[in-house]
């Protein structure tokens, strides 16, 4: 068995332009059926089903009706809820369509309230993964309130 770990690491910040003006990164529109993506390499796994380019981490807007609203939270890991914009992914959990967080929030970060069941949303968000049934499941983790509309 290969093990590969990092031994030094630097990080080098460059500026351009001005230090007091920053832009804003865009979101990229993308499809349900399109978030997450297949395997990057052999050590970084899609999601299960995944297709297309893998696009873990970019930060995403997609849309959809609200086909589920966890209300049996106990932590912050429990806040969730599934939109679906027609393409029916399901992932093991019961719910149809993609998985979107509002917990585990930057400290100072107002409280979410989630969509009502039935609902049309646009969600921006950062994909992450979710394991359900020992597979790697698509989840949109949204920043703040802002994110959901």
């Amino acid at each position: 068995m290969r093990l590969r770990f990092l031994v030094t690491a630097t990080v080098f910040i460059v500026l351009t332009g001005s230090l007091c003006s920053a832009e804003v990164i865009e979101p990229l529109a993308m499809s349900n059926a399109a978030i997450g993506g297949g395997p990057l390499n052999e050590y970084t796994p899609g999601v299960e089903g995944g297709v297309g380019l893998n696009n873990i981490g970019l930060l995403v807007v997609t849309s959809g009706t609200v086909t589920f609203v966890n209300t049996a939270i106990v932590t912050e890991a429990d806040k969730y809820f599934y939109i679906d914009d027609g393409a029916g992914r399901f992932d093991g959990s019961g719910h149809t369509g993609i998985r979107c967080s509002y917990g585990e929030l930057v400290a100072g970060t107002p409280a979410v309230t989630p969509p009502a069941v039935g609902t049309f949303r646009s969600v921006t968000g950062v994909i992450s993964t979710v394991r359900i049934d020992g597979k790697i499941q698509p989840n949109l983790r949204a920043r703040g309130g802002a994110d959901i509309r």
